[in-house]
């Protein structure tokens, strides 16, 4: 007997390139054929069914209930792009949530790295401490904390040289987090393996007009098939809002964005950008982060100074949104691997909101919407047996509902972590590499062994 049979769903196969109705079964934590009777059966008629949602851009350790709020919004599996590593880990371990993480510990000067310029051995043991203590990789900052170009070139080559999974929000102590970093990166890490986050954000009409900077990525992404790569559909960013002891915003992306606004960039510029309404402050109730604005915001902020994020509405121009959710390649693969939220616990999980907008418009079809949601993420993070529908595969699984935009099931390695849009308890995995494992299940998680580099994807149809 099936362990879960799910009747009647619009069955969207990204592998097999088809859109079908018919019943797929779970057993013991795999797909398998849908021959029987099951425990429990579920009418998913009206629904469609694809391969779980994995998310290649998330922030999970903003704040506990970050996880549910992950896994609310259909996701099965989420990276998180920048711990810190041992926090984000006792906090998964209390979220109760049955999803998927892997994590990238980040470098932050002066933080968890000695200034602006480490040398290749620090690096390296950086690599090695982030790895023992769980994380699938690491990742540089550099739009927000940048090193400088030298030392982002030793970090590129040293993780290369380590096998160690790397991501790079650009930038450098030289170049923003702009079209031009986007060159600059591409520039230091060519021939490396790389994870290159959040295209769009590169793409905001700084430099030149937006059209003509997306124009550039593209270039620079067909000239680098050595990188992996993703985008998001949110207007908004994510902005630390710490300050230093002269009240400057340590995050170069805050200062940065409040100047563009008009806004000092300093504590008074932040409160300013509050009161005006282009800022909002991340405020955790009961079940999830919400956007907190106005005087209530500002008080929020005061009081939270130092552990306070926000985000600005606004930044993302939906042209370069669209565009790289959308755009191909000559051979007709995506030109862009993975559509990503960079949310987690900034409110911006619009996967299943914005990109089934895109397959209404027409920009996507339904089984394209699963491969950038689901295939090609799965392939990005060495997952074979996951974004796939096969018999045997991981029973990792999204049902949602066309209309609404809003997952109704989701089951992860068999069992349910969302149940008629009600999330579940349950124990979560950790996807890390083979020194991570006991960091995690000293803490009670659940593991999944992964090789832990970047591959080189083969982008076929």
């Amino acid at each position: 007997m099936h362990d879960i049979l799910l009747r009647n769903a619009l069955i969207a196969d990204p592998e097999a390139d088809s859109l079908t109705t018919g019943d797929v079964a779970v057993e013991g934590g795999c797909i398998v054929e849908a021959i029987g009777s099951a425990c429990t059966t579920i009418d998913c008629s009206g629904l469609i069914l694809q391969p779980g949602i994995i998310d290649t851009h998330v922030h999970l350790g903003i704040n506990p209930l970050s996880y549910g709020m992950v896994a609310r919004a259909g996701v099965t599996t989420a990276l998180d792009m920048s711990g810190p590593i041992e926090k984000l880990l006792d906090e998964f371990s209390c979220a109760n949530v049955g999803i998927n993480v892997a994590a990238l510990n980040a470098i932050l000067p002066d933080r968890n790295i000695s200034g602006n310029n480490p040398d290749r051995e620090q690096l390296r043991n950086f690599i090695n401490f982030s790895r023992r203590s769980g994380a699938l990789g690491v990742k540089l900052l550099g739009g927000h904390f940048p090193l400088t170009p030298e030392a982002s070139h030793r970090m590129v080559e040293t993780a290369d040289d380590s096998h160690c999974y790397m991501a790079w929000h650009v930038g450098t102590t030289e170049k923003g987090s702009d079209i031009e970093g986007l060159l600059e990166a591409a520039e230091i890490a060519a021939g490396h393996p790389l994870h290159l986050p959040h295209v769009n954000a590169y793409c905001r009409g700084r430099v030149k007009p937006v059209l003509e900077e997306c124009s550039i990525a593209e270039k620079v992404i067909l000239e680098h098939p050595e990188f992996t790569t993703e985008s998001y559909l949110s207007a908004r960013n994510g902005a630390p809002l710490d300050c230093d002891a002269a009240g400057k915003p340590r995050s170069a992306i805050t200062a940065g964005t409040l100047t563009r606004f008009g806004f000092e960039s300093s504590a008074s510029g932040i409160e300013a950008a509050i009161r005006a309404g282009r800022l909002a402050v991340l405020f955790p109730n009961q079940s999830e982060i919400t956007l907190l604005t106005g005087t209530d915001a500002v008080a929020y902020l005061r009081a939270h100074r130092e552990h306070c994020d926000g985000s600005f509405d606004g930044v993302n121009p939906l042209e370069s949104r669209v565009f790289f959710a959308s755009q191909k390649r000559p051979d007709r693969t995506f030109l862009v691997d993975a559509i990503s939220t960079d949310g987690g616990g900034i409110p911006r999980n619009v996967i299943l909101q914005n990109g089934l907008s895109l397959v209404e418009l027409g920009a996507l079809t339904t089984i394209e919407f699963a491969r950038k949601t689901s295939l090609l993420p799965a392939q990005m993070l060495g997952l074979k047996n996951k974004g796939r529908l096969l018999a045997g595969m991981d029973a990792d699984l999204t049902i949602y509902d066309p209309t609404s935009h809003q997952a109704v099931y989701t089951i992860v390695n068999g069992r349910f972590v969302l149940l008629n849009r009600v999330l579940q308890t349950g124990t979560g995995t950790l996807l890390t590499t083979y020194e991570g494992t006991q960091a995690a299940q000293n803490r009670g998680l659940k593991t999944q062994v992964v090789s832990g580099i970047v591959p080189l994807l083969h982008r076929s149809l």
